[in-house]
């Protein structure tokens, strides 16, 4: 699953106002009502994507909490999965 920051094609370190140019370059691209996009499902879900990401990129408070949020995920083991976990019991 990207993040809000790869949706957008910026860095962590981005300014507001690289946040704000990459937002309305790909809202423009990827606009429902740009008729490249009529009907596309595809448009319409990365649309929704990127109007999330700038929504919580674009305010300070919301951005804070979202790369808090991102750093707890990187401490976080990976989750074991049924295989992984049934091969982990395999003998070698």
């Amino acid at each position: 699953m990207k993040t809000h920051y790869e949706q957008l094609g910026i860095t962590p370190h981005a300014s507001q106002t690289a946040i704000q140019q990459s937002f309305f370059r790909l809202a423009r691209k990827l606009d429902p009502k740009n008729p490249l996009n009529q009907g596309s499902e595809r448009a319409r879900i990365e649309y929704l994507a990127i109007q999330s990401a700038y929504r919580t990129l674009s305010n300070p408070d919301l951005r804070c909490e979202y790369d808090r949020s991102l750093q707890l995920q990187a401490l976080k083991p990976p989750a074991r999965t049924f295989a992984s976990a049934a091969s982990a019991r395999e003998p070698k």
